[in-house]
């Protein structure tokens, strides 16, 4: 599998996680929209900026750490 189909793989795993968070009304239907936006500009931000913002919008449910 190349890359970027991993990628895609990965993103459509972490927004199941969140759909399910926002299900038991652990995320904010607006936070989930910020989070589908930053996965799609991945390539515009650095680990550290996404990390942080990641954690901000998920109130620390989501501290990925993934690139360790």
């Amino acid at each position: 599998m190349d890359l970027f189909n991993e990628l895609e793989r990965v993103k459509l795993k972490f927004i199941a996680v969140c759909e399910t968070l926002v299900d038991r009304q652990q995320l904010s239907e607006e936070n989930f929209k910020e989070i589908r936006i930053l996965l799609d500009s991945l390539d515009d931000h650095d680990e550290e900026y996404i990390n942080r913002r990641l954690n901000d919008l998920t109130g620390g449910r989501l501290d990925l750490m993934f690139w360790e």
